[in-house]
């Protein structure tokens, strides 16, 4: 085949299209920094840069406020929420700057009623309390106040000690706020119990039989949120035997949050305060670094003031030789060392004991090797015994 006659058009057409190829292609350069992302307006409308690189970049917002998506608080795990009853986890109040602890016991047999009030107040620096426990018969007061504890029961009786003793709290049941019973009790619902944020657990009502007696236990609390700590408790057992029911209720309320002001003895207790200091103002000699701890005052007793030192640390012998051999001192005088009629302190008949007097005031000391009660005598019931 003779392809001379095709020739110039085949060259032509290989020519054109070299020239287009070319005329397509991008040239090689260093990049520039007109490649940098288009720069955003400012807040204060400067204007944006408008050289573009050759591949369009995607300019770089501004944050806004809607710009970021609002934060998503997470789910609680499984493992806190919903929260569940775990009494080993309570808190004790007296971590709290104060409070107020009301506790309140209903007990109705038979349609007649029984209710015991307690009410307990707490400073924690200085330490200080009191309990106030209201019954039908009357009120039992103890106030805690400078290292001493000062108890006046609903009869008139005193008891005072120095320091301070966990009984004090024991209604209240620290930590666990009288919820033992409630061990069963399931979250309800997050709300406010007296203003502070607060999970409130539910036990409803629980009917069971033992033997034939039918009971019901129901109740509820509230456990403060921030400080695990219960604000709130109430159960209420009922029980019914044939022709006998009982009812016995539970309430507990804490309240006054940092808010108890200074406590105080009562006006009508500070001659408790004034008893515990008389004799170191009568300056009875004592031996050693001896010092008062206690006092007990019956109201319908027999006169006699029974109060407590701290051990003299000494042996019977050497205490009884120390009074023997004791000159007048501070208006006070030996009388009589040896037994001691009608002591109910076992002066009588097995160890002997000591006896002074300072003008009107007898008093009988009294040691058994590790603690030594002294005994003022008002009504002058004791003398020795020869």
């Amino acid at each position: 085949m003779n392809i001379k006659p095709y020739l110039p058009p085949l060259l032509c057409a290989l020519l054109l299209q070299a020239c287009g190829l070319a005329s397509l292609a991008t040239p090689e350069t260093a990049p520039t920094n007109s490649a940098a992302p288009t720069q955003a307006a400012s807040a204060q409308g400067t204007a944006p840069v408008t050289g573009a690189p050759t591949t369009a970049a995607l300019p770089t917002l501004a944050p806004t406020a809607t710009s970021v998506p609002p934060t998503l608080v997470p789910e609680p795990t499984a493992t806190v929420w919903p929260p569940t009853f775990a009494i080993w986890s309570f808190q004790d109040i007296r971590a709290l700057d104060s409070f107020v602890v009301t506790v309140n016991e209903k007990n109705t047999v038979n349609g007649t009623l029984t209710e015991l009030t307690t009410t307990i107040g707490y400073i924690k620096e200085p330490f200080s309390a009191y309990f106030n426990n209201k019954y039908q018969g009357g009120v039992e007061r103890t106030v805690v106040v400078d290292d001493w504890t000062y108890t006046q029961t609903g009869t008139g009786d005193w008891y005072i000690s120095a320091g301070s003793s966990e009984s004090l709290f024991s209604k209240a049941q620290i930590p666990t706020a009288n919820t033992d019973r409630l061990v069963e009790a399931q979250f309800t619902e997050q709300t406010d119990y007296e203003g502070i944020p607060a999970y409130h657990f539910v036990l409803a009502p629980v009917d069971s039989v033992n033997g034939n007696t039918t009971i019901r236990l129901e109740g509820d609390f509230y456990l403060a949120i921030d400080g695990n700590y219960v604000l709130a408790s109430h159960w209420k057992e009922t029980s019914a035997q044939g022709d006998f029911t009982q009812e016995y209720e539970v309430t507990e309320t804490l309240s006054s949050i940092g808010q108890v002001p200074e406590i105080a003895l009562p006006d009508d207790m500070q001659a408790m305060a004034a008893a515990i200091e008389l004799p170191a103002e009568l300056g009875l000699p004592v031996p050693g670094d001896s010092a008062v701890r206690g006092l007990t005052r019956y109201k319908n007793g027999i006169g006699v003031d029974l109060y407590y030192f701290t051990n003299p640390k000494m042996t019977l012998d050497a205490f009884l030789e120390h009074y023997r051999n004791l000159p007048a001192t501070n208006g006070w005088q030996v009388t009589h060392v040896g037994h001691v009629s009608l002591h109910q302190d076992d002066c009588e008949f097995i160890r002997e004991c000591v006896m002074m007097r300072k003008a009107d005031t007898q008093v009988v000391l009294h040691f058994d090797g590790t603690t030594l009660r002294v005994e003022f005598d008002w009504p002058g019931l004791f003398a020795p015994v020869n």
